[in-house]
């Protein structure tokens, strides 16, 4: 054979092997970044906006509609009287933050705004729980207080009818109050669907 058959065989011999490790590098790529990983780069993740959406959350009793929901991280940001010196000290993880409306027995609407606090330990949710179940110490701060409107509602919570429980590491608060006309703290109405409202929104 002349030295031009055997310059064509060595060429063919090291396209091949050149194909053959670039298809090795190509199935190691794929295998550590993924088929979802190009998806996952280009996706922003949502933020601590006030939303409209009613998707991954709890069911709601008959009668009851959310209007609004958030979560967040800095919870002092997010709390008024003795609530965020609470949180500078014994930050929490989040807070899942909700606004409901529902109609009361006599056809009177109803707003109530609940939150979900999580500590990393259950010792400083039950020092929390104490502190926001005292009259006059503040509390989270709902999301009509941070500028969320819905229809009917004033730019202030009314005075609300308030309960809260701890459970573990976590504290449910809700508040309810009529959203017009006069709003009693100890209106039997609004103080059934405070408990009912950390009760079932789980």
């Amino acid at each position: 054979m002349g030295p031009r058959g055997s310059r064509g065989k060595l060429i063919a011999a090291v396209v091949a092997g050149w194909l053959a490790v670039s298809v090795v590098v190509l199935l190691i790529l794929l295998a550590v970044r993924g088929p979802g990983a190009n998806d996952q780069a280009g996706s922003p993740k949502p933020t601590g906006a006030a939303s409209n959406g009613a998707s991954a959350f709890a069911a709601l009793p008959a009668g009851w509609q959310r209007q609004a929901a958030d979560d967040q991280t800095n919870c002092a940001a997010h709390s008024y009287g003795q609530v965020p010196a609470f949180f500078s000290q014994h930050p929490c993880e989040r807070v899942h933050r909700e606004l409901l409306t529902t109609t009361g027995d006599a056809g009177r609407p109803i707003v109530m705004a609940s939150y979900l606090i999580t500590f990393s330990q259950a010792a400083t949710a039950a020092q929390f729980n104490a502190l926001v179940t005292s009259d006059g110490t503040g509390n989270v701060s709902d999301l009509l207080r941070e500028g969320v409107s819905i229809t009917g509602s004033p730019k202030r919570l009314p005075p609300a009818a308030f309960f809260s429980t701890q459970s573990g590491t976590q504290v449910r608060v809700a508040e309810a109050a009529y959203l017009s006309g006069a709003s009693d703290p100890n209106d039997a109405t609004l103080k059934s669907l405070a408990q009912r409202a950390v009760a079932q929104l789980r």
